[in-house]
């Protein structure tokens, strides 16, 4: 058994009393908790240790909205045994959305608490409860054992208690309905219902689910809200994941009238919101726009996130940085669901590079990734219960990635950060510079530096992307670590500090660099020289007050 330290909820509120769970497995008898604030500051706590499973408490609360780093110093007695590390954050709901999933609800799920426990380590907010339902057209099962449209075994006592224990962890849970799907049985009852070709021919899904014309006043529009209220009401989840498979963009009603998808969508999710809103305070509703259709149609919608299910041609990193600036327009949390197929068609140690990258990329451009979720498996296709289990090797490796991206959060989601990295270096930009080959947009085979700021902080992402190529969904080699890496930017306010920090170093740990100054005609020069970069980091400068 090894030890471990993670927080007791995906997120916490401000005020609320942070609570880590630590198993002692090391015949530990003590433990210095060590807090790692955002100024840099490190706060220490000294708590008593019992063998195997501990719940620590801070003696303090925490009211300022934000990620911390947290690490346990485990003695026995004197001699200190071990050190781990984790992260937690300190946020209202939906501020930032770190969307994971269960899928397995079988009734001896019910007693096995270990994929919850998962969600914690990895410090997942919001829960996908995927393909939960009996039917996709009768959400919740008229008994309580009962087999989904997939053959899935599934029970709804098994599926409430992981709706309580998610609600225990801080976390919200959605309830997967698809918002055009359909059994054959509802079809052929409610064929006027239903979405044809330009010939009359029923569309049908994976040759399984009848598409359903969703127009506002149509029979099916007030039939799916009815089954979101159902599930909402009956269950006890916070919203629903609205899923759409991508097509049809336009299809037949049963007069063969054309139906415009792109143009019904925003009246079904806002009449799902006050729908589910009627049931939960605060709902939480979450939309797939497919490959990024259709955006424009839904920015105004009302959703907690903008959630993107990223398919073929979005295959380069740029445009997965395209897809999250188009998402950012509509002023609320970016999800990208991008499943790294590698878990599932290449080596295990090409899988984890692959998707270390592709986490970062999504989180240096304010976003976070849907990928993984029951029983320590990783999505890799669209069809989530057949899910990739990760090993245990592989899971400490993304955990330190996820770790990082929480403690910083708040330089890594700050939406006052412009995104200057094409308009600030490069050609007669001189207000970046960087003497080894580098990419304003990721090209492959060279340091991506992906730069934001504000007046107060400059933030420089730098991503290796040397000795691979620019393609998101495939594993990637471990690349040759990068050397005194010399960049500089220019400025007039004065340079309070420089710092450092990255996932693959310390367990992503911040060290202050040092910086030389010039005086040009038109700032102030500062130059650091970054010792090494394994994969990926992050360089913040923070100034002084404005001049």
């Amino acid at each position: 058994m090894i030890s471990d330290f993670y927080p007791a909820q995906g997120t916490f509120l401000p005020g609320q009393q942070i609570v880590f769970r630590l198993e002692n497995f090391c015949t530990a008898d003590s433990a210095d908790i060590y807090l790692f604030l955002p100024d840099g500051t490190c706060r220490t706590e000294t708590h008593p240790l019992r063998p195997q499973g501990n719940c620590l408490a801070l003696n303090q609360p925490l009211t300022v909205p934000s990620g911390y780093g947290a690490a346990a110093v485990l003695y026995r007695g004197t001699e200190l045994i071990q050190t781990l590390y984790t992260a937690f954050d300190v946020m209202q709901p939906g501020k930032i959305i770190r969307y994971g999933f269960l899928s397995d609800f079988a009734p001896e799920d019910a007693a096995d608490d270990s994929d919850i426990t998962w969600l914690c380590q990895l410090h997942i907010n919001t829960v996908q409860f995927y393909d939960w339902s009996y039917r996709h057209d009768c959400l919740v099962a008229p008994t309580p054992l009962y087999r989904d449209m997939m053959g899935k075994e599934n029970s709804l006592p098994a599926i409430k208690k992981k709706i309580q224990a998610c609600h225990a962890c801080g976390m919200r849970a959605t309830a997967y309905g698809a918002v055009y799907a359909a059994s054959e049985h509802y079809h052929s009852e409610h064929p006027e219902q239903g979405l044809y070709n330009h010939q009359g021919t029923p569309l049908r899904f994976i040759d399984v689910f009848y598409l359903m014309n969703l127009a506002k006043g149509s029979g099916w529009f007030a039939h799916i809200l009815e089954e979101y209220r159902r599930a909402v009401a009956q269950m006890g989840f916070d919203g629903i994941h609205m899923d759409t498979y991508g097509e049809p963009k336009c299809a037949c009603d049963a007069d063969g009238n054309a139906v415009w998808l792109d143009t019904q969508f925003t009246s079904l999710i806002d009449a799902a919101w006050e729908t589910v809103q009627n049931e939960v305070e605060a709902p939480c509703m979450i939309f797939n726009h497919v490959g990024g259709w259709p955006l424009k149609s839904t920015e105004h919608a009302r959703q907690s996130c903008t959630y993107i299910e990223v398919w073929p041609p979005n295959e380069h990193y740029w445009q997965l940085a395209a897809l999250i600036a188009q998402a950012k327009l509509a002023g609320r949390p970016v999800v990208l669901a991008a499943y790294p197929s590698a878990f599932r068609t290449q080596d295990a140690a090409a899988a984890i590079e692959g998707e270390r990258m592709l986490s970062f990329v999504a989180a240096m451009h304010g976003a976070t990734q849907l990928c993984f979720g029951e029983s320590r498996g990783v999505i890799t296709q669209g069809y989530y219960a057949d899910y990739t289990a990760l090993a245990p090797e592989s899971c400490r490796k993304i955990r330190n990635y996820q770790d990082f991206f929480v403690q910083y959060e708040t330089l890594l989601y700050n939406d006052t950060l412009a995104d200057v990295s094409l308009t600030h270096q490069g050609w007669d930009n001189r207000e970046y510079t960087c003497d080894a080959a580098w990419s304003a947009w990721g090209e492959g085979g060279k340091l991506w530096l992906h730069i934001r700021e504000n007046h107060n902080t400059k933030l420089i992402c730098l991503a290796n992307l040397t000795g691979g190529d620019d393609l998101w969904n495939s594993g990637r080699a471990c690349p040759a670590v990068l050397e005194n890496i010399t960049l500089s930017f220019l400025t007039l306010v004065p340079v309070k500090t420089i710092w450092t920090a990255s996932p693959d170093e310390e367990h992503g740990q911040r060290h202050t660099l040092l910086w030389r100054e010039k005086q040009e005609a038109d700032g102030l020069r500062c130059e650091i020289t970054l010792p090494r970069l394994k994969r990926c980091g992050i360089l913040v400068a923070e100034m002084e007050a404005e001049i």
